[in-house]
C-alpha cells in the first residue's frame, strides 16, 4: 500500500490526472500543520491541499491508524465516504465538492479542494453571519433524505443502500460515544470547577435523562429512513456568503429522518449560549448575532420541511402519492426527535473535557462556565419539552425562555 506524503504526492496525482500541470509552482500542503480555523483538525484521515494558479485540488487517505489518536479504525471508511460523496453529488451537486478520482487499492481519493470557503464553526466564533446558511443546509439536508428514502426509491435499490452503508463500525462510535459514555470521558470539565462538575453530573446521571438518551439511541440505531452524513457539525461545512460545501462523510449510514438537522441545531444552540458571555464590540452586535442564530434555526428547520414536501409532491411513488397524513407523521416525529438529538449534541461535548471550539473561545473562564452551564440547561429542557413542540417556534421560544430565567438568577 502507497502511504502518500508532501514528498510524493505530486508524482502521485501526474500519474492518475496525467494533465495535472506541473511546469508551473505547485504548493503543497497537509491538513493539521496550518491552524484549526483554516484546516479543521484532520483528526482521523491523512488529507493533502495540492494546488496550482490553474487547479486545485484535497486529496485523503484513510489508514489503519488514526491520524490523532494512532488507535485502530476502519479501512473501509475511505470508499464508503467517496460513494457517499458520489451519491450526494448526484443530489445537491451545489453543496457537495466535485469528486475527481477514486484508488481504491490505496484508499485514496481525490475532490475539489473548497476552501475558497470557510469553516462555519470558525467564522460564527468571530461572529460571522451567513446569511443563507438556514436555508442551505435544511435544502441539502432535505433533498438528500427525501431522495435516498423507500418514499422515491425502489425497494430493491433502498435495500442496497441499507447494505451498502451499514458501516457498524463506525456507527457504533457515536452510539456508544455520544448517547451513553461521553466517548469515554469518566471526568468533566475540571477547568470550569467542582461546581460545574457537581451541576453536569445531575443532569448527566439523572435516570430521566438517561433513559431519554436510551430512546433517541434505538431511534439512530434502528430507523434506516435515508443516508444521513452523522456527523454534520459545523466543522465540516464550508460556507461564504454565496456558497456552501458539505464534507467528511465517512459516518454516513441508513439513519434517521432529522438526525442531521438536530446535529446542526445543537451546534447553532451551543453559539448562541456562547455568543450571551463572550465579547463583543457593544451589545447591539450580541443581540444581532444571537438573533441571526435564532433565525438560521427557524430558517433551517421550515425549508426543511417545505423542501421535502416540495419532493414529495413531485417525486414521490405512486403509492404514497396523496398520502399527506403520512408526510405529516414523518414531520410530527422530526419535530419530536431532531431537538433530542441536538441535545445529545451539546451534552456530551459541553459535559465531557473533549475541546468544544464553540465554548473554549471564550477566554474567561466564568464567562465559559455560564455559556456552558447555559448550555445544558437548555439541554435538559430540551429533552423533555420536545414532546409539546409542534414547530420550530416552540423550540425557539423555549431557547429564550431558558436564557431569560437564567439571567434572572445570575
Amino acid at each position: 500500500m502507497l502511504v502518500i506524503s508532501k514528498e510524493n504526492i505530486i508524482d502521485y496525482l501526474k500519474k492518475h490526472i496525467p494533465d495535472f500541470d506541473t511546469s508551473i509552482p505547485v504548493t503543497v500542503s497537509q491538513i493539521g500543520e496550518g491552524c484549526e480555523e483554516e484546516d479543521g483538525d484532520g483528526y482521523v484521515n491523512f488529507i493533502f491541499r495540492v494546488s496550482t494558479e490553474k487547479e486545485a485540488y484535497v486529496l485523503k487517505q484513510g489508514l489503519p491508524l488514526a491520524r490523532m489518536t494512532r488507535q485502530p479504525i476502519a479501512m473501509y471508511r475511505n470508499k464508503l465516504e467517496y460513494d457517499s460523496m458520489r451519491i450526494r453529488y448526484a443530489i445537491v451537486p451545489e453543496y457537495t465538492p466535485a469528486l475527481k478520482f477514486q484508488d481504491e487499492e490505496n484508499n485514496i481519493f481525490v475532490m475539489e479542494d473548497v476552501s475558497h470557503l470557510k469553516i462555519a464553526r470558525f467564522q460564527f466564533n468571530k461572529n460571522k453571519m451567513f446569511s443563507d446558511f438556514g436555508r442551505q443546509c435544511g435544502d441539502c439536508m432535505a433533498r438528500t433524505e427525501f431522495y435516498t428514502s423507500e418514499y422515491y426509491l425502489s425497494r430493491e435499490e433502498y435495500r442496497q443502500l441499507q447494505t451498502k452503508f451499514d458501516n457498524t463500525p463506525l456507527r457504533k462510535i457515536m452510539e456508544d460515544g455520544m448517547f451513553m459514555d461521553r466517548f469515554g470521558c469518566e471526568t468533566m470539565d475540571q477547568s470550569l470547577g467542582e461546581n460545574f462538575e457537581d451541576f453536569a453530573r445531575q443532569i448527566t446521571d439523572d435516570s430521566r435523562f438517561v433513559t431519554e438518551r436510551f430512546k433517541l439511541r434505538r431511534s439512530f440505531m434502528s430507523h434506516a429512513d435515508a443516508l444521513i452524513h452523522a456527523d454534520l457539525h459545523s466543522s465540516n461545512v464550508f460556507a461564504s456568503e454565496e456558497e456552501m460545501k458539505v464534507i467528511d462523510m465517512e459516518f454516513s449510514f441508513m439513519g434517521p429522518f432529522g438526525y442531521d438537522l438536530g446535529y446542526m441545531t445543537g451546534n447553532l444552540i451551543s453559539q448562541y449560549c456562547a455568543a450571551c458571555f463572550k465579547p463583543f464590540d457593544s451589545e447591539a452586535e450580541r443581540k444581532e448575532f444571537k438573533a441571526y442564530l435564532l433565525a438560521t434555526i427557524k430558517c433551517m428547520f421550515r425549508t426543511y420541511f417545505l423542501t421535502f414536501t416540495e419532493c414529495w409532491n413531485q417525486d414521490v411513488k405512486k403509492r404514497y402519492q396523496g398520502q399527506d397524513g403520512l408526510r405529516r407523521s414523518i414531520f410530527d416525529e422530526v419535530m419530536v426527535e431532531a431537538p433530542g438529538y441536538a441535545a445529545i449534541v451539546n451534552w456530551f461535548r459541553a459535559a465531557s473535557p473533549i475541546p468544544y471550539p464553540d465554548f473554549d473561545v471564550i477566554e474567561n473562564t466564568d464567562a465559559r462556565r455560564l455559556a456552558t452551564t447555559l448550555s445544558l440547561l437548555i439541554d435538559w429542557q430540551m429533552m423533555f419539552q420536545r414532546y409539546q413542540f409542534v414547530s420550530v417556534d416552540d423550540l425557539v421560544d423555549m431557547i429564550l425562555f431558558v436564557e431569560a430565567e437564567f439571567m434572572k438568577r445570575l
